[in-house]
């Protein structure tokens, strides 16, 4: 189960933006990140699965952009042979989303594989 954060500038206005954005990730991620022939859970990923948190910074933060989208998932050999391409896959998603806003922001995206361990309850 994929877990991300839009962490949005303190002081900007960008809010709603965020908000928006995090509503949209689940449908962006989980194309990218799905493993075709696996199983839920065992690489495979639907939307429903993927946890998006939204918060905002704080003025203590340095040299932050504007929106920082990062993604964490379990690193599963088919996701690590291509990643780039899996990370391209939703930075398109992020600025086709962002074009219909009428922002100039600045930000990026980082997907982070990890050998996890996943419970639920």
């Amino acid at each position: 189960m994929p877990v991300g954060s839009v962490r949005h500038k303190h002081g900007r206005g960008l809010g709603e933006l965020a908000a928006k954005l995090t509503e949209a990730l689940p449908g962006i991620v989980a194309p990218a990140l799905s493993i075709e022939g696996r199983e839920i859970h065992d690489g495979k990923v639907t939307p429903d699965e993927i946890i998006i948190r939204c918060e905002e910074g704080t003025g203590a933060d340095a040299n932050a952009k504007d929106l920082e989208i990062m993604i964490f998932a379990h690193d599963f050999p088919e996701r690590s042979a291509n990643l780039e391409d899996r990370k391209k896959i939703v930075l398109e998603g992020v600025l086709a989303f962002l074009a219909d806003w009428d922002r100039n922001v600045t930000g990026f995206v980082w997907v982070i594989l990890a050998p996890t361990a996943f419970g639920s309850f």
